[in-house]
């Protein structure tokens, strides 16, 4: 995994304090902050180095109200100055000016949520007083001074509600009576309320609550990995290092070259905040140019093949990698796999997917499943091919409208964009389409 530094965050940044899950920081080549989170409810939040992309909302599929700097700086621990100078970079230049009165209107919610647990019957300790340390912890212990924590430890110990807190973990360990809790709620109340009058009342708070939510809505990934996959071979998953084709808000292709990788693998993943589906190969540095991916149909070209027409490195890994696979597989005959699947998915009526087929279904299939092919041909097969056979170059990284106009397909790649978007193109639009893709074959 290329990571720069790790940090601990959550309730591990404190010595003295027992968690039951894991929860990490690390920095590397990652495109965007990525929260992973394994079936044992373990985290690891994967960031970029560059520190302007810590200015966004800490990434959660829950309601959030934490800065990521925030976060970085002041709910995490570091283990070495590389780690200090990464916390102290996001107190002193990224947390927003807004997230001290957004601590305040928070602890406010959680003093009150606490007051109502310990009025709810047969409810847990551990449950009861959560909020309680919620309200302590995470938000006046570094509102009520607003000061750096950089030995965490000795940062609580000295603050002035270190006594609190120690009462609240004392009653989360079930050592404190409901009478004692009701006192703790008594003082933590107090507490907030000076909080809260010190950042001009609570309505100034709740409009600081909004306006981090509405300026540092969560951003990045968070991604629910399957049991099969641990915290680091996910992070080795995100940390990818081409892209495949255009993205778009609904899937993004990517390829992640790590070490040990026995043969290409296809990992499926799913973005909970955007609803973006990641489809992820895993490729070894040594790919051979006639590896395949294992699993599902046979393709009609190796993986090295398909990241030569269709991808884009973005790191150095990636960049190496191309470099060697060029100089190992012939354009112009990955042009005629190209060429030959283009002419087989227009006119092949054993195929189902194919545009004679689905043209013969008539109204039984959805006008998209119709343009799809023909999209596939016109905007994809016969662009690459032509390119390739012409130029003796790969397309990988060139764009598909680009491509196609040099094809002389703009026209039809733009009218078959248009008709994916209306979605109520007539018989004869497709026919007319369909005939102008023809003669290209």
């Amino acid at each position: 995994m290329n990571t720069t530094t790790k940090l601990t965050f959550g309730s591990g940044r404190f010595g003295s304090t027992v968690t039951n899950n894991r929860n990490e920081i690390v920095v590397g080549r990652f495109n965007r902050p990525t929260k992973l989170v394994d079936s044992r409810k373990d985290v690891l939040l994967c960031l970029p180095e560059s520190n302007n992309a810590w200015d966004k909302g800490y990434p959660t599929h829950q309601e959030s109200w934490l800065a990521l700097a925030f976060v970085i700086a002041c709910h995490s621990k570091h283990h070495d100055q590389n780690g200090l100078a990464i916390r102290k970079v996001a107190y002193h230049f990224r947390i927003p000016d807004v997230q001290w009165p957004v601590l305040a209107a928070k602890a406010v919610e959680f003093a009150s949520e606490f007051r109502q647990r310990l009025a709810e019957p047969g409810l847990s300790s551990r449950k009861a007083f959560k909020s309680a340390t919620r309200a302590l912890q995470d938000c006046l212990l570094y509102a009520v001074t607003r000061e750096f924590p950089a030995d965490q430890d000795v940062f609580l110990a000295a603050s002035p509600i270190n006594p609190l807190i120690e009462r609240a973990n004392r009653g989360r360990a079930g050592e404190l009576s409901h009478a004692e809790g009701l006192e703790l709620a008594n003082e933590i109340d107090h507490e907030v309320e000076k909080l809260v009058v010190s950042f001009g009342g609570i309505e100034k708070c709740r409009k600081a609550l909004d306006c981090l939510k509405e300026y540092y809505r969560p951003d990045g990934r968070v991604i629910l990995l399957p049991e099969s996959i641990t915290l680091e071979q996910g992070a080795e998953l995100v940390s990818f290092d081409i892209i495949l084709g255009t993205p778009d808000a609904h899937d993004m292709d990517v390829v992640s070259v790590a070490e040990g990788t026995k043969e290409p693998r296809l990992v499926q993943l799913r973005d909970e905040i955007s609803g973006q589906r990641m489809d992820i190969i895993q490729v070894s540095p040594e790919l051979g140019p006639k590896d395949e991916l294992i699993g599902g149909h046979r393709p009609f070209q190796s993986v090295a093949e398909m990241l030569l027409a269709n991808g884009r490195a973005i790191s150095t890994e990636g960049k190496v990698l191309f470099a060697r696979l060029q100089g190992q597989v012939n354009p112009a005959e990955l042009a005629k796999k190209y060429r030959k699947v283009a002419k087989e998915f227009f006119s092949n009526a054993s195929d189902r997917k194919s545009w004679v087929s689905r043209r013969a279904a008539g109204t039984s299939v959805p006008q998209v499943k119709k343009v799809l092919p023909l999209y596939r041909i016109a905007c994809d097969l016969l662009p690459r091919a032509s390119f390739m056979e012409q130029r003796g170059e790969f397309t990988g990284g060139i764009s598909p409208e680009k491509l196609a106009d040099e094809a002389s397909l703009g026209d039809t790649f733009r009218k078959i964009r248009n008709v994916l978007d209306r979605q109520d193109a007539t018989e004869q639009e497709l026919e007319t389409i369909a005939a102008e893709i023809e003669c290209k074959l």
